[in-house]
């Protein structure tokens, strides 16, 4: 049965409303996760957290595996518990970004975070440890704490109970901005300012170096010490120059007063060092002449800005701006309605509608039903096809290829999935199985075939694990002359890629022949390797014509992660003209999933286009809340683009 109209708006409205609402982003309800075989911590507590300090601009770096680091996290218990939460062990610990050379490492810290007793307090923090495990080492140069990875809940007899992930506020942009610092060898050192640059402009720019030279001689500079600029009359604070990716210039900044340039200016700053024997302040003071270090405007900015936007011949943006979209959000005319004129208003100009996963199909196939619960005479892919197209919006239908649930493989038996205990796994089917690649293959060419699309797009391309059915059993004995069960990690990368290559071989071709101008799509793993473990190897599809289009699903908080997979891509792919790079727009706080903070995507949006990637895709509609909308509206997609695989 169809349900109406108005039911299904009111009930996709809540799911929306639900899975959107804002959350504060610093409040954390401690829920864990189940670590290490034990069962989930269910004794509650809830903690809000108000602000992270850091003590010293300059810290000594005596061995690539431990510092001094004196933090303080600030906090409020909101509901109490007999537990701690801290990062001394395991996968809790802070993400430390190195600015010099794009690494990260991991700083484990033994915080004691109290949630046994309700109000304002805060933990302090005296020493931090890096191993190799999960990052690089530390090294000495400018770096910055950017976020952190999972909280231990922990007992005051240090036995650790569980984890929980923390609140999205560690990955504030605004946070990161603060707690940058310099590592260096301070046995002995030395502070000056090295470099002053103005306009020397009423209101103009100006900004001085502030550098220390180490026990090495060693410079690096320091760039978040309290400092001022001034002269007869006036004076001003200097803050951190940061880029469009919220990363510090090494300078120190300001404007000069609007009236009459001064003849001379002074800047003074207090520098807190944590040296071998201690912390130490120390103050530096400069005096600069009106007209030293001139510079134009332009020369003052250059590198701070975001990255100028391709155009064609008549000076039109070209850049792919993709948005997926969950079925949901697909089941009545007023919702696909509301989906376009949402994307129309960010700026996007390809809409990638979830229309095939688990047993649910938004499509009029004779392979297979169309999900109830649609709203009454309403094809989706249709209706959403007739009106993105009115807006000059292309739609490329998204398969989930593997994603199959038991009520699909009730309909389709024998494609179920065996895992190596003999068990059915819950999701999935079982790609060696050919009358499975025919029906997958057929469905897609199909929706290609009876429908406008624009394209076709491929979503768990990939084996979802490793099959060890009767069947598979059979064929891998016999194309490898040993049991699936003896095989190395080597010899399933080969078996899973035959059977995945040929449903994108496949799909691919069928798809030109019905639609030509239908342009093939494909979201793989951020991590390579991950991907090719369950055969998927997108630089060769991409180099076989299969694909026009790459998308790494590159979904991490951190900008230097997404930064390093997508410079993966850009090495493999032939021609780096097919990468779009996929960006989240959600975030997981606590155990619950909210959108994340549009000042972080927008750093991302401008990573990307820093890197020479020519187009994002976002995952997904669900998050895309007023305030990311506005952003990408007025700050990142204030010009309409032309697809830039066109």
């Amino acid at each position: 049965m169809r349900t109406s109209s108005t039911a299904i708006a009111i009930l996709v409205g809540l799911c929306l409303l639900t899975c959107v609402a804002a959350d504060d982003d610093a409040v954390l309800e401690v829920k864990g996760e189940g670590a290490g075989g034990r069962e989930a911590y269910k004794g509650g507590g809830k903690i809000e957290f108000l602000d992270v300090s850091l003590a010293d601009q300059l810290v000594h770096l005596a061995s690539p595996e431990q510092i001094p680091l004196r933090l303080g996290i600030k906090y409020r218990v909101l509901e109490t518990a007999p537990v701690l939460l801290n990062s001394r062990l395991g996968t809790e610990y802070w993400h430390l970004y190195h600015h010099g050379n794009d690494t990260m490492s991991a700083l484990h810290t033994v915080e004691q975070i109290d949630l046994s007793k309700p109000g304002e307090a805060v933990a302090t923090i005296e020493q931090a440890r890096a191993g190799e495990r999960y990052g690089a080492l530390l090294r000495k140069g400018l770096v910055g704490i950017r976020g952190h990875y999972y909280f231990l809940i922990d007992q005051v007899n240090g036995e650790w109970l569980d984890m929980v992930r923390p609140p999205a506020f560690f990955d504030r942009p605004q946070l990161a901005e603060k707690l940058g610092f310099t590592l260096a060898n301070l046995s002995e050192f030395s502070l000056e300012f090295s470099e002053i640059q103005s306009t020397w402009k009423p209101g103009g720019p100006i900004r001085v170096k502030l550098t220390v030279t180490d026990g090495d001689g060693d410079q690096f500079p320091v760039v978040n010490p309290p400092a001022t600029i001034q002269a007869q009359g006036w004076e001003a604070e200097l803050s951190p120059e940061i880029d469009y990716l919220h990363i510090p210039s090494a300078w120190l900044a300001t404007n000069l007063p609007e009236g009459q340039v001064p003849r001379q200016v002074v800047v003074k700053a207090t520098v807190s060092a944590m040296t071998p024997d201690g912390p130490r302040t120390r103050q530096v003071t400069k005096t600069f002449n009106a007209g030293d270090g001139q510079r134009t405007a332009h020369e003052m900015t250059a590198g701070l800005e975001p990255v100028a936007l391709p155009r064609n011949a008549d000076g039109i943006v070209r850049e792919t701006r993709a948005l997926w979209v969950e079925w949901k959000s697909m089941m009545t005319r007023e919702s696909i309605e509301t989906l376009v004129a949402r994307a129309k208003e960010a700026g996007l100009n390809v809409l990638i509608p979830d229309i095939f996963v688990g047993s649910m199909l938004l499509a009029n196939s004779d392979l297979f039903p169309m999900t109830d619960g649609v709203e009454e005479e309403l094809d989706p892919v249709a209706y959403l096809i007739e009106v993105a197209h009115e807006q000059g919006m292309e739609v490329h239908p998204w398969f989930c290829v593997t994603y199959r649930d038991k009520h699909f493989r009730e309909k389709l038996p024998g494609v179920e999935m065996i895992d190596e205990n003999g068990q059915v796994q819950s999701v999935g089917a079982d790609v060696h199985r050919p009358e499975y690649r025919d029906f997958i293959v057929n469905l897609m060419v199909g929706v290609a075939r009876d429908y406008e699309v624009d394209g076709i797009h491929l979503d768990y391309i990939r084996s979802m694990g490793r099959c060890y059915c009767e069947k598979c059993l059979a064929e891998f004995q016999q194309q490898y002359g040993k049991p699936l069960t003896e095989a190395t990690d080597e010899e399933w990368i080969p078996w899973q890629r035959q059977a995945i290559g040929e449903i994108i071989r496949r799909t691919a071709e069928g798809v030109r022949a019905v639609r030509p101008q239908a342009a093939m799509s494909a979201a793989v793993f951020a991590g390579m390797a991950g991907g090719a473990a369950q055969g998927q190897y997108p630089a060769d599809w991409a180099r076989q014509g299969w694909l026009d289009v790459v998308i790494p699903m590159d979904y991490r908080m951190q900008t230097l992660h997404v930064r390093a997979h997508e410079r993966q891509f850009l090495a493999a792919l032939a021609d780096d003209d097919k990468l779009v790079t996929g960006l989240s727009l959600y975030v997981r706080h606590g155990k619950k999933v909210i959108p994340r903070s549009a000042e972080l995507v927008k750093e991302q949006i401008h990573l990307v286009r820093s890197m020479g990637i020519h187009g994002y895709c976002l995952f997904a509609y669900t998050y895309l809340n007023d305030e990311i909308l506005e952003m990408l509206k007025t700050e990142i997609n204030n010009e309409p683009a032309l697809l830039y695989f066109r």
